[in-house]
């Protein structure tokens, strides 16, 4: 066994120091980190050549000899090499958590006499239709970011990157299976990439298929999709009518390009089996937000041609198929459709000018959610000087007696034939219906909430009522649907936002997604608020031992809260990985400190997020349920944390700022326009596992940086984002739009 300071290894065969034919070899072994350390994958290296090792077999062996607490450690490589004539010296390197490589162990060899071939290394497939389509989709969009790029340029550098060959390794047999998804080129959502495709076992069925991009924790993936279109390919497996997998893999935003993702299956025996390593080159769905830039025929007809050149160049084959021309005659009407909307949109006939006594506001739900809360607040203000409220929502939800309880009338509508209208005529005609569901005409003005709520504007604006649209999300319509909506709908969407009289934004970071020279949304930049006085009036009724008491926090323990629902945007699922390696590389630190995420749910991704929890096995961090009770988590914690991917104005910074919380937050522009770096707050990138750790070890050990940076957060946000400095301004706003004479910014 090979030992280094950071690792334990060994070489299983061919034995380090024997002779060897010349040619395609297969070198096994295995690797293993310390405390404190975690490998990703393993390559070879070969005088400056380098080969790719598939990574992460299961050994058992292993795991009880390093007493990892777990039945497999994913450990064992296997790499092909080819060897050549004279003395030669293997170099093998493990890829870091942080996304470096690094040597583990070198082992020589001396190679003489016939080539013999043991194996032959996998050969490159042909790119698919969607590969090539996703590429140049990238192409297009990146022209956004490097305008001084060429086309040719831009195909190049993408073209150098994709992986040489996308699958590793192929199920084994007994195993049958294939992947769909992720393409060659793939976008990551949120850290997300998706996982598409099928497997079976000849003879038994499979109990669990796990996912993994990091190999330090296995994501489950739904299995069991119906699949009758594969029947006829294996007419003696009856499981092949429903093999197929679906889901999602959390990738650490470290990780350099290509990312390797590997599928295991769990049999029913408890046995664990690697049976496909795929890799791909994925990009931040960011790009994906904007539209496209100075798009033309001509420029997409450059780019087309600079791509499938720089593919010809690096050796990437291309399947010709109908799918293939199909899938880029979309993308072409796609590339063009932008700039077309743009110069076709005219903004409706103004409204009639109102005095505003009376309000609709309009929320996509009336769930514990950010942005149905910043609707509460605005709706408490509102009624406190003393306009009328009146409320519609697309779903029912707890805040419906918040709402009430302020004198507005409550109703819930169905938006869903919306939602799901798969053409024009349907689209409008379910437009049509939902308008007279609710009186738009009543209102002085209507006030959307999240551009979820873009029926409103069109039902107001067809009642002749002035809108004043509050728009939070840091994305795109396109973006933040996904697909998941027809091209109509999806159009109702983007015109609301220049339907509307006002659209608003919390943060200029959010203003730049939907604003921009050639796309007509009338801007006005009104911040987020917290409400101070009422935040110290319950801090001063409170008992903040009790508070950590309740949350299980013992005397003399750290405690660090996560508020917000539990889903993808929120980064729930990367901050816990954080949390493993920070009980890793810190454990008397750890020993000491609780972690608490509070906003679970009954939805899938909870489950998906307990499954991962399971198996990292966390014994200082635990899930709440969300709560209208919330502000004891800012309160009784030493840290607070906000690990979203995405966010406008976020709430959580607020309040933990105004309760003198320290904070711990993503590096993104919808927070850092509140909280700046080492100033009011410690901002890290999002999705970046290492550091995160890192950042929680420095910040729990240094409670003098914590209360110096709570200091300055508490007299920032009273400076700039107290409600009674804040609220007055969205008044104003609301007058002025009802008015007829909007103070657009």
């Amino acid at each position: 066994m090979a030992e280094t300071a950071f690792s334990h290894s060994q070489i299983e065969a061919p034995a380090p120091g024997a002779t060897l034919a010349p040619g395609w070899q297969i070198l096994r072994g295995w690797v293993w980190p310390k405390a404190g350390r975690h490998f990703v994958d393993v390559r070879a290296r070969i005088a400056g050549r380098a080969f790719p090792a598939v990574h992460g077999r299961p050994r058992a062996d292993l795991a009880a000899h390093f007493k990892t607490g777990q039945r497999y450690a994913l450990a064992e490589f296997w790499v092909t090499v080819e060897l050549r004539p004279g003395p030669i010296e293997i170099v093998l390197e493990a890829l870091e958590i942080e996304g470096h490589w690094t040597a583990f162990q070198t082992v020589s060899y001396q190679v003489a006499g016939e080539r013999i071939d043991q194996t032959t290394p996998a050969s490159p497939r042909p790119l698919k239709w969607h590969d090539f389509t996703r590429g140049l989709d990238f192409i297009l969009r990146t022209r956004r970011t490097q305008p001084d790029a060429t086309w040719v340029q831009l195909a190049a550098r993408l073209a150098a990157d994709l992986p040489v060959v996308q699958d590793q390794l192929f199920p084994p047999e007994p195993f049958v299976g294939h992947a769909d998804e992720p393409a060659a080129v793939n976008r990551c959502r949120f850290g997300l990439l998706p996982v598409v495709g099928y497997l079976f076992h000849r003879s038994e069925k499979i109990a669990r298929l796990w996912c993994t991009a990091d190999l330090q924790a296995l994501q489950p993936l739904k299995l069991g999709r119906a699949t009758a279109n594969l029947v006829p390919h294996f007419p003696d497996y009856p499981i092949a009518a429903a093999c197929g997998y679906e889901g999602y893999v959390d990738v650490p935003a470290q990780l350099s390009n290509p990312v390797v993702l590997r599928l295991y299956a769990e049999m029913p025996d408890g046995s664990l089996h690697l049976v496909q390593v795929r890799t791909t080159r994925r990009h931040d769905a960011e790009l994906e937000k904007y539209p496209y830039a100075a798009a033309s025929a001509a420029a997409f007809n450059e780019a087309l041609l600079a791509w499938r050149s720089a593919l010809r160049v690096r050796g990437h084959a291309v399947e010709f198929t109908p799918q293939l021309d199909a899938d880029l005659a979309r993308l072409r009407a796609s590339y063009l459709a932008e700039t077309a909307a743009a110069e076709a949109v005219a903004h409706p006939p103004p409204s009639v000018p109102h005095a505003l006594r009376c309000v609709l506001l309009a929320t996509h739900n009336l769930n514990l959610e950010g942005a149905p809360l910043f609707l509460l607040d605005l709706a408490r203000y509102l009624a406190s000087e003393g306009l009328q409220l009146s409320v519609v929502s697309a779903a029912e939800g707890p805040l419906r007696a918040r709402f009430a309880a302020l004198g507005a009338a409550v109703q819930v509508i169905d938006a869903a034939p919306l939602f799901s209208a798969a053409d024009e005529v349907a689209a409008q005609s379910a437009l049509a219906a939902l308008a007279t569901q609710c009186d738009f005409a009543a209102p002085d003005i209507v006030i959307g909430n999240t551009f979820t709520t873009f029926w409103a504007v069109h039902a107001a604006k067809a009642a002749g009522r002035p809108v004043l649209y509050y728009v939070h999300e840091s994305t795109s319509p396109a973006a933040f649907y996904g697909g998941g909506l027809s091209p109509a709908v999806l159009t109702l969407v983007e015109s609301a936002l220049t339907a509307a009289d006002v659209v608003s934004f919390t943060s200029d970071a959010t203003r730049r997604y939907h604003a921009w020279p050639g796309h007509p949304v009338r801007a006005s930049l009104t911040s987020g608020w917290v409400d101070i006085a009422a935040i110290d009036a319950w801090r001063a009724a409170q008992d903040r031992a009790a508070l950590r008491t309740q949350l299980g926090a013992s005397p003399g323990e750290l405690l660090v809260t996560n508020v917000g629902t539990v889903c993808d945007r929120k980064g729930q699922l990367a901050f816990a990985r954080s949390v493993a390696l920070f009980n890793q590389r810190h454990p008397a630190l750890a020993a000491r400190t609780r972690f608490v995420l509070l906003g679970g749910r009954d939805a899938p991704y909870d489950h998906f997020l307990r499954d991962i929890l399971a198996g990292l096995a966390l014994p200082n961090l635990v899930v709440h349920p969300e709560t209208p009770d919330f502000l004891g988590y800012y309160f009784a914690a030493d840290l607070t944390v906000c690990s979203s991917h995405e966010e406008s104005s976020p709430r959580v910074v607020f309040e933990a700022m105004a309760c003198g919380t320290p904070l711990l937050a993503s590096d993104i522009p919808g927070i850092s326009e509140i909280a700046r770096h080492s100033v009011e707050a410690t901002l890290v990138p999002p999705g970046h596992t290492p550091a995160w750790a890192d950042a929680l070890a420095a910040l729990l050990s240094s409670p003098e940086t914590m209360q110096r940076q709570a200091r300055a957060a508490r007299t920032r946000v009273e400076a700039e984002f107290a409600a009674t400095r804040v609220l007055p301004r969205h008044l104003a706003l609301a007058r002025a739009v009802a008015s007829g004479q909007p103070a657009a910014s």
